[in-house]
């Protein structure tokens, strides 16, 4: 669906875009949150925010990466740039990059590898954001499967959650790796693997994997493979 632009909406964006290059980074920084707000009919400053994100201050930056995100996909050629910042120094840079990305959807698949490495991070919040724009690039990201179950031995609860809710959101493409992952040395991941798999109920072709956990030297492992085959 077309977004319909009118002359105010053109003219407000100019006015604003205009105010990107100004030499107060305060100024500049709500020049970008204005772009924002006006959404998706802002798709002519798109290229201004993308300057924007290599801006010497960091809450230039920051800022550009939220009105991307507010214009959603019609701002989808500053996909590359989003990229490049999850490399960027600043934490709160990279969080918000991973999160700007995940509102792109599927058209976020370029990001797809820069995502998955991002969930080996330091900052746990990056690593949950990541997470969670990988689910939402969903079945359109295969590859970045098998970074998601080793990111299952995450030691803290809310990312594991955001990991599992974007396996799920995989579908069938995760199944295969997840049942390669019930033999993980790992006992966390044996048993996060087989909660994945059982979500909903588990699949048949599942089922003579999650019955050889059933003998898992592990009883919290046996315990979870149990449960699930009695859903």
């Amino acid at each position: 669906m077309t977004t319909r632009v009118s002359a105010h909406d053109e003219e407000q964006a100019r006015q604003w875009t205009e105010q990107l290059r100004h030499t107060d980074p305060a100024q500049r920084s709500r020049a970008a949150l204005q772009l924002g707000l006006i959404g998706p009919r802002a798709a002519a400053g798109v290229a201004g925010l993308v300057r924007a994100l290599r801006d010497d201050v960091a809450q230039v930056r920051k800022a550009a990466c939220t009105a991307l995100g507010e214009i959603g996909p019609a701002a989808k050629t500053a996909i590359p740039s989003l990229i490049a910042l999850l490399g960027d120094p600043e934490e709160i840079i990279r969080r918000r990059a991973a999160m700007t990305l995940g509102e792109f959807g599927a058209l976020a698949r370029p990001a797809a590898a820069a995502l998955a490495r991002a969930l080996k991070q330091d900052c746990p919040s990056v690593r949950r954001w990541a997470a969670a724009a990988l689910g939402s690039i969903g079945a359109a990201a295969p590859a970045s499967i098998s970074a998601l179950v080793e990111a299952l031995a995450e030691d803290d609860a809310r990312i594991r959650a955001v990991v599992v809710a974007a396996l799920v959101r995989m579908g069938g493409r995760a199944v295969p790796r997840l049942i390669e992952a019930l033999a993980h040395p790992d006992y966390r991941v044996r048993c996060r693997a087989a909660r994945t798999l059982g979500k909903g109920g588990p699949r048949p072709e599942t089922i003579p994997a999650l019955e050889q956990l059933l003998k898992d030297p592990h009883p919290l492992v046996r315990e979870t493979a149990a449960e699930v085959l009695e859903f």
